[in-house]
């Protein structure tokens, strides 16, 4: 069974991205997968959904 430390990203979420998918981390990057984002693009669509929610609960106010 794996176990996992969850830490905060303190910095930016493509930094972050760039380091958890690192080859030498995840065994070549055959650990690294995802549902519905490409991993090369998550953070951009990640802010893309992001200003979608935030303008969605903001203009129904």
């Amino acid at each position: 069974m794996a176990i996992t430390k969850i830490h905060p990203i303190k910095s930016t979420l493509n930094l972050a991205i760039d380091y958890i998918t690192k080859s030498e981390k995840t065994d070549e990057k055959i650990l690294v997968s995802s549902f519905k984002y490409h991993p090369s693009t998550a953070h951009t669509q990640f802010i893309k959904i992001r200003k979608i929610i935030f303008y969605s609960i903001f203009l129904k106010r």
